[in-house]
This record gives structure tokens, C-alpha cells and sequence, in this order.
């Protein structure tokens, strides 16, 4: 299966979904997040069994991906001015079908759609748009972004963290929906099987010891100290784990250094920095266009966004993914925060 291919039954689902429903409705089925996410799921795989796929292979084509760009899912329409924050996500037809199409290839995937009670307060959706006045939010909004995966400090799926067990696992992937894109910003990914190739056998080893700390991201940052009471880190953990026949990854440059300074981890590290920035794709997300992101396969960041705020600004809206099947309910808030909301 293509990425046109999975585009048509996702427009299919979105489109069918938006005609059958008034605009209150709309909000009131994207209130409840998994039942959208499931019925729409069931239209596409519809949609893609009519084509003559076989879902299971369908949607391992896509799962084993680094990323999936699928354009023209969704119409943009009748968007207000590009927001100054990161949320609320504003409702109207285009918002309300761009999520819908995110909610669908999650459901198409078996992947619940997901937030952290840390970062955004856990907003499910949030606005990726430059930000007014100054400092570093407003800096980083506006300027490129450096390869990194996402809530680097998370255990991977499956591992637990070293000092707290409820805390929750990073997402499997990381979603974007575009609404605006006037400059033709681009996204930048880096495939992790095209950095391990320009690095050393010796590197790639390093990179698999236990001997670097992770500190969190910028946006997670006052959500872990209202939540946690401090910044959550992880030390002494690997960047790369094996998980046969695969290789992942955990890595943000500015959030994941060696435990001790120099030696063979450091310049396995500043090597993997050099490999991420010799290997870079650049993707253009245009209004009606979703890309999934691997957080396993795949590091991501963006070209520059520029000075412009609001009006016509660059807006993509991101959301992310995880396998919750074997996920216990300790690792989510429930503390009346809707069950997407993972802990902290």
C-alpha cells in the first residue's frame, strides 16, 4: 500500500464522517476521541478492503515506516487567523477535519491517540504556530529545530522507568496535520537506518550502553514541576535499544548527554549529531496533508519558521500515538482528566 493509496480511504472517511454530521456534532464525537477514532478506522478499512488490500499488511506497511506522508486528506476550510499559542486548537470545519483525519490513521494503526498531563496540560491537540513577544518559547517557535524524538525522558514501549513505574512511555508516533504552510516550511526527518549507516560499528555500540542522561524537553518542563515536584530525567540509560529485527532510538541533542563527559560516548554522541544532520529529508506539510512520524524509527525537526505571527502564519496541529493494549491504568491520570491523558 501507497501513500496515495492510504490517503484516498482516509479523505473517504474524513469526508463521509464531516457530511453525515452537523458542526455541533462534530465537536461532540471529537469530545470522545476513541469512539471517533474507532468508527472512523472502520470506513477506511473498508474503504482499503474494497481496493483489494489485506488490512494486516496494509497496516504493517505503514507501522514499519520512519515516516508516511499522506496528502489531501482533508479540507482545510474556513480557518481563522493562525493562533498565537499553543492552545486551545480553535474549532471550524478545517480544524475539526484535520483531526478527525488524524484520529482515523491512528485508529487504522491500532494506536490510541494520546497526551501527556505534563506538557500542554494535556491538550490531545495542540497548535504548532509561532509565538508572539520573546523568549525561549517565542525563539524556538519561530526558529529550525534540530533531529530529536519526542518525551525523550519516557521509558519505550515495553521498559519502565527506573525510579517511578508510572510514568508513562513515550508516544509510538508522532502525528502532523497541516492547516497552513505559506513559506513551505519544511519538516526535516532523519531515517535512524540511514544515520546507524554512517556511523562507526564502534559508535553504534556506545550508543547502546547505558551510560547517557536525559533531561526533558522545553514543553514538558512546568507541567513535571506541578505534577512531579521537579524535572523528571533519566540516567545511565541507552540511545539506541535493540528490539530484533529493529534498532530504536531515544535522542534530542540538546536533552540527551553522556553521563561523564568525554571518552567513547561522547564522541559516539557527537558523532550521531553529525550523521543526523548529513542525512536529513525534508517533507513539506501543505494544508490538507498528514505526516506520521516514527518516535522509534525516525527523528524529526523543521526548517526555519520566520518572524510572521498570526494572520496567514505557518499552523500545523500535532497529536501523538501509543500502543496502549498492555498499558496498565496506574500510567494514565484518570484523576478526572479524560483516560488519553497520560501520567505525569
Amino acid at each position: 500500500m501507497t501513500e496515495p493509496e492510504l490517503a484516498v480511504a482516509i479523505k473517504t472517511a474524513v469526508d463521509a464522517w464531516i457530511q453525515a454530521k452537523s458542526p455541533d456534532q462534530w465537536l461532540v464525537d471529537l469530545n470522545n476521541p476513541a469512539e471517533l477514532s474507532a468508527m472512523l478506522a472502520a470506513t477506511v478499512e473498508k474503504v482499503l478492503v474494497n481496493d483489494g488490500f489485506t488490512l494486516g499488511a496494509a497496516r504493517q506497511v505503514v507501522l514499519g515506516a520512519p515516516y508516511f506522508h499522506m496528502k489531501q486528506v482533508f479540507v482545510p476550510a474556513d480557518l481563522p487567523d493562525t493562533p498565537e499559542s499553543f492552545t486551545p486548537v480553535p474549532d471550524g470545519a478545517g480544524s475539526v477535519a484535520g483531526r478527525a483525519a488524524a484520529l482515523a490513521v491512528h485508529g487504522f494503526l491500532g494506536k490510541e491517540t494520546v497526551s501527556y498531563g505534563s506538557e500542554n496540560d494535556g491538550a490531545l491537540f495542540v497548535n504548532l504556530v509561532p509565538l508572539p513577544g520573546e523568549g525561549r518559547f517565542a525563539d524556538k517557535s519561530k526558529s529550525g529545530m534540530r533531529g530529536h524524538t519526542e518525551a525523550v525522558t519516557f521509558p519505550f514501549s515495553g521498559d519502565v522507568d527506573a525510579h517511578d513505574p508510572r510514568i508513562a512511555p513515550s508516544p509510538d508516533i508522532l502525528t502532523l496535520v497541516g492547516l497552513r504552510n505559506p513559506n513551505s516550511v519544511p519538516t526535516t526527518v532523519m531515517v535512524l537506518e540511514d544515520v546507524l549507516a554512517e556511523l562507526s560499528p564502534t559508535d553504534i555500540a556506545e550508543l547502546k550502553k547505558s551510560q547517557y542522561s536525559l533531561t526533558a524537553q522545553l514543553t514538558f518542563i512546568s507541567g513535571m514541576k506541578e505534577i512531579l515536584g521537579d524535572v523528571h530525567t533519566a540516567n545511565d540509560e541507552p540511545v539506541l535499544k535493540d528490539v530484533p529485527p529493529l534498532t530504536i532510538v531515544r535522542y534530542s541533542h540538546s536533552s540527551v548527554l553522556p553521563t561523564d563527559e568525554g571518552g567513547a560516548a561522547q564522541t559516539a554522541s557527537d558523532n550521531f549529531e553529525a550523521a543526523c544532520n548529513k542525512v536529513v529529508i525534508r517533507v513539506v506539510i501543505e494544508p490538507g496533508d498528514v505526516l506520521v512520524v516514527s518516535n522509534r524509527l525516525c527523528l524529526h525537526g523543521r526548517g526555519v519558521v520566520g518572524e510572521g505571527v498570526g494572520g496567514e502564519a505557518r499552523w500545523l496541529l500535532r497529536t501523538y500515538g501509543l500502543d496502549t493494549s498492555d498499558l496498565d491504568s496506574s500510567r494514565r491520570h484518570l484523576d478526572g482528566r479524560p483516560s488519553y491523558v497520560l501520567y505525569p
